[in-house]
């Protein structure tokens, strides 16, 4: 059984809100990005860019640097 989009959208919302750290809050937002993206005409942009925010971080000197 598939969870409903909105379902989706509403739990990585909450989770973001409720997070610890500034990184685990970014990472569902990024998934909630995904999510909403997720079978629209944006969603090829919307994971290339952050994939990109992704592998600039990596690049990195600190973990902690975000965009």
């Amino acid at each position: 059984m598939t969870i409903p989009k909105r379902k989706q959208i509403l739990e990585a919302t909450i989770n973001a809100q409720v997070s610890q750290n500034y990184q685990d809050c970014q990472e569902w937002i990024n998934e909630t990005l995904r999510i909403m993206a997720k079978g629209t005409k944006l969603e090829k942009d919307v994971n290339w860019a952050l994939e990109v925010c992704h592998n600039y971080r990596r690049l990195s000197p600190t973990q902690n640097t975000y965009i």
